[in-house]
């Protein structure tokens, strides 16, 4: 991937964040630190090949804007069905389930794509 000025700012950026953004919050946040010299569309686009170079992690919500996580380790995540909080769930507390999925299919399973929503901890205090 070639060097931009741009893509490394959006990617310093995300860095900051620790609600896994969307890219029009995330393009907020570039809009109102610099000249206006970056736009929406670059935003997409940049985490586009962000996401294709394997540097971000692009999470797909149903009904919702797809967030993106530069922590690419491999952890899930957990949707706060109240309020909106994305939680990191290391992969380590998740058995193998690639695996566990050959297995029981004969197939090769090689990643997949795991949602869990619940409460988070400020959330489930108010329940």
């Amino acid at each position: 991937m070639i060097k931009s000025k741009q893509r490394d700012l959006i990617m310093e950026t995300l860095m900051c964040f620790r609600t896994h953004p969307t890219a029009e919050e995330l393009y907020n946040t570039i809009r109102t630190s610099t000249d206006g010299t970056v736009s929406l569309a670059t935003v997409y686009r940049n985490l586009n090949q962000l996401v294709d170079a394997g540097m971000v992690c692009r999470i797909s919500v149903p009904g919702e804007a797809d967030r993106f996580d530069p922590i690419n380790d491999g952890h899930l995540h957990m949707l706060c069905e109240q309020c909106g909080a994305m939680t990191d769930i290391p992969a380590s507390a998740i058995p193998d389930i690639c695996r566990a999925a050959s297995d029981a299919t004969g197939c090769n399973v090689t990643s997949c794509a795991l949602m869990f929503k619940g409460l988070c901890p400020k959330c489930s205090a108010r329940a």
